[in-house]
């Protein structure tokens, strides 16, 4: 299992309730459970395998688009997860 940024002891941005209610602004993030958390580092280890290869298509303008839709994709997805 991969190591995830956040163990230990939540701060005063995380509760440490895995129902916290969710705000569109997030004061608060709430707990994530142990599968959430794998399936987060999941995600961000295959946008990084996504990033590797669109960086081997030659530099233009569509190359710059399919990165900036991948970094939405996980942004969303990962919002999601964490709502």
């Amino acid at each position: 299992m991969s190591q995830h940024v956040f163990s230990g002891v939540p701060d005063g941005r995380q509760s440490a309730d895995t129902c916290e209610k969710m705000s569109r602004f997030r004061p608060k993030y709430r707990a994530l459970t142990d599968e959430e958390k794998e399936l987060h580092d999941r995600l961000k280890a295959k946008a990084v395998e996504l990033e590797s290869l669109i960086e081997e298509i030659k530099p233009g303008r569509y190359r710059s688009l399919a990165m900036t839709d991948l970094e939405a994709a996980i942004m969303w997805a990962v919002k999601e997860l964490t709502s």
